[in-house]
């Protein structure tokens, strides 16, 4: 069932009806039983995926603190009989102890997220090697499965949980089917946010009174999430689409148009798809984290990604960052490097390795094929030469005696910051890495031969086609340049009554009007889905 669809629409008026029908105690019940049916509608073998992260997570959190419990009891008992040291290595032990059942939790749980993402691309670089190198030809099988619903946000969501409980960060759930709530919460399964316990867990369960005010202001955010994915994103996916298909025919300026037009398709799903999650749960009393402000006002990389899926980047820098960081081995190799004489590679050390695993990781994560991975390592290496060559654009914006918050500074550095992170998503939109290399050179070529009425009549773009999505591509622009004062929604809300439906009805014929449908009248499948 789709986030984009009339069975969704009727799913989530049922799912209220019922929500605010029952006592306020049960009404997290009725969201568990939504979240459930919702994820069968995905093939109900998946839901054994679900229920391994759910019972493993559970039984892991619990066996992290029964040993804090035992521990605080042992102590308590001993007193003043037990020495320092002997304190301090029986809680070392422990600590160690907790450490083992972690580690297992981890490991089963990415085992299952690496076997379902990796294990056919696996094989097929195994076979390649048999053929290859002994011109075998007894191929191993392929596996046939495919990703389960979510599985990659709610396996980072709830191994966020696990870490948080064996640092403490806060007790454990302890009625199972309260935690198995908040690992399936069903607005946010399919592509996020990536909520972290202590965010979401008290909304989910306390329950929400009736606020017409809050439905309204959620189902303005579904429409303007539906805006952004049905109007633009799915209008320009033939598009480029077909531009990267015939990329030999059509070259130079035919390339940039559709580069920008993926930036834009990419902003309009994901933003898009969660803005309707962000709705929906609003609608039920449940603030979700954002996961997006305004990527595209970036001034530079490390910012764009401030910016961009905010929530999985901040998983990566409290779970994968800071713990590397401050790991022993590198903090020693920076220490090597400083008695060396290299103080600069010292202090940069700490920083820079485990950033390089952080988006070596990034990249896994988007996906199992090398070009993420290669994706993932130009970003690193775009932010390391952003952040070393930062005291040199100074030197030379003081020379030119330019400013930097001058406003043409600001649109120059945005501007540049926005080609690059599009440039970069070439290996989102091609079949490999030498697919990608090879259309981004042919961006330097043909640039003599275009001819707009191509796009119209070869590229799935017609010409009032492509009108409707600049024109939407430019609201949306003007929204987010709205939304830096503030909320907009805020502001409509303020003005009178008639107006706020004015511009309700206006979304909503937007929507109904120049959304772009498929089949049946199905919205495309969301690219982040398939990560």
């Amino acid at each position: 069932m789709s986030l984009i669809s009339i069975d969704f629409a009727l799913f989530v008026c049922l799912a209220l009806l019922i929500y605010f029908a029952v006592p306020k105690k049960f009404r997290w019940i009725v969201l568990l039983v939504a979240s459930y049916a919702f994820y069968a509608q995905s093939g109900t073998e998946n839901l054994i995926y679900i229920a391994v992260t759910t019972v493993s997570a559970y039984i892991c959190a619990f066996l992290i603190e029964k040993k804090k419990e035992g521990m605080d009891a042992y102590l308590h008992d001993k007193g003043a009989d037990i020495s320092k040291e002997e304190k301090k290595a029986y809680k070392a032990g422990v600590k160690k102890r907790q450490k083992l059942i972690l580690i297992a939790g981890l490991l089963l749980n990415f085992g299952i997220l690496a076997y379902l993402k990796y294990a056919n691309i696996t094989i097929a670089y195994i076979n390649l090697f048999r053929l290859t190198h002994y011109g075998r030809t007894d191929f191993i099988p392929f596996r046939d499965f495919l990703l389960p619903l979510g599985i990659s946000f709610y396996t980072f969501q709830t191994m966020g949980y696990l870490i948080d409980i064996y640092y403490g960060k806060y007790g454990r759930e302890r009625n199972f089917f309260k935690f198995a709530l908040y690992v399936s919460f069903f607005p946010q399964v399919v592509q996020g946010p990536i909520s972290r316990f202590g965010q979401i867990a008290s909304q989910l369960y306390e329950g929400a009174d009736f606020d017409f005010a809050r439905l309204k202001s959620g189902f303005y955010r579904i429409m303007w999430g539906l805006f952004k994915k049905l109007v633009i994103a799915d209008r320009l996916a033939g598009f480029v689409s077909e531009t990267m298909a015939q990329k030999d025919a059509y070259r130079g300026f035919y390339i940039v148009i559709a580069i920008f037009a993926y930036s834009m398709q990419i902003y309009g799903d994901f933003s898009g798809g969660i803005d309707v999650a962000l709705g929906v749960a609003e609608m039920f009393g449940i603030k979700l984290p954002e996961n997006f402000e305004r990527p595209f006002f970036s001034k530079s990389i490390s910012e764009y990604w401030q910016r961009w899926h905010i929530t999985l980047g901040t998983w990566f820098k409290d779970y994968i960052f800071y713990p590397l960081s401050l790991n022993k081995g590198i903090i020693k190799l920076g220490r090597i490097a400083r008695e060396q004489k290299m103080t600069a590679l010292g202090k940069r050390i700490p920083i820079y390795v485990p950033m390089l695993f952080v988006w070596t990781l990034t990249g896994m994560w988007h996906g199992s094929e090398s070009r993420y991975v290669v994706w993932g390592l130009f970003n690193f290496v775009f932010i390391v030469l952003g952040t070393e060559l930062e005291p040199l654009s100074k030197k030379i914006t003081a020379k030119l005696t330019l400013v930097e918050s001058d406003f043409v500074m600001r649109a120059y550095r945005a501007g540049k910051t926005f080609w690059l992170m599009s440039f970069l998503r070439l290996f989102d939109i091609n079949r490999d890495v030498k697919d990608a290399f090879t259309a981004f050179s042919y961006v330097f070529q043909g640039w003599g031969h275009f001819d707009i009425n191509r796009i119209f009549e070869n590229l799935s773009l017609p010409m009032e086609e492509m009108i409707v999505a600049a024109i939407a591509i430019v609201i949306m622009f003007i929204v987010d340049l709205i939304q830096r004062r503030g909320s907009v929604r805020a502001k409509i809300f303020a003005l009178p009554v008639p107006v706020q439906w004015c511009f309700l009805s206006l979304l909503v014929l937007a929507v109904s009007v120049f959304g772009y449908y498929g089949p049946g009248f199905d919205a495309a499948s969301f690219i982040y889905g398939a990560f």
